[in-house]
């Protein structure tokens, strides 16, 4: 008498606001979870209104469930530390898709969540690397055979879309008449500021490489 009865908890999430938790909170109901929480919000860190809830209502002996490890974090480092943190609380945690991880031996179930977490985290980090340096090699070959200017530019005279032309050929008129200014350009035409500096930037260097070739 007096012993609180440990519960089955199960979290949900998805990233944004019109994804839909029906298969995660059918799950719920399929295992009957005592408590269940549910973010729609990004996975990208642990700041989220309804898994902060869940930490604080997590007691010794309950058991958190989760569809997969991504819902709980798509940050592997933040991944590793909740893990660590939820076995010091004395929480079970039981991932739907990794069921070779829910045996009766705990310390090979501790073992091998830890060595998937740091698994799951080197190839997130070489596949992120392996983008870095596929992007670096196609600027660097892009540079060599004269192609690259950097970030696309929307306006100009050879833009795909007749009113992004246009918007270039009526920004480049007004700057050449000189008698209005940056914003004054920017609130006749519709555009930022920045994109008038961009512009007027783009017009200088082509001039300039005009000049060269004559």
């Amino acid at each position: 008498e007096g012993l609180t009865q440990m519960a089955l908890v199960f979290y949900c999430r998805v990233s944004a606001k019109d994804q839909n938790l029906a298969r995660q909170l059918e799950r719920a109901k399929e295992v009957h979870a005592d408590k269940v929480f549910s973010d729609k919000i990004s996975g990208k860190n642990l700041d989220r209104p309804e898994f902060s809830k869940m930490m604080k209502y997590l007691r010794e002996g309950d058991v958190l469930e989760v569809v997969s490890l991504d819902r709980l974090s798509r940050n592997y480092k933040d991944l590793k530390d909740l893990v660590s943190k939820l076995r010091d609380m004395g929480v079970k945690l039981i991932a739907d898709d990794l069921p070779q991880l829910n045996s009766d031996n705990e310390l090979i179930n501790n073992f091998m969540m830890d060595l998937l977490i740091s698994m799951m985290g080197f190839v997130a980090q070489n596949e992120r690397e392996k983008i870095r340096e596929r992007q670096r090699q196609g600027i660097e070959l892009a540079k060599k055979q004269g192609k690259y200017t950097g970030r696309v530019i929307k306006y100009s005279p050879n833009a795909k879309r007749p009113q992004d032309r246009w918007t270039w050929e009526k920004v480049t008129k007004m700057l050449d008449s000189k008698q209005y200014s940056y914003s004054e350009i920017a609130r006749e035409v519709g555009i930022g500021r920045n994109q008038v500096y961009r512009i007027r930037d783009q017009n200088a260097a082509r001039r300039k490489n005009e000049e060269k070739a004559d």
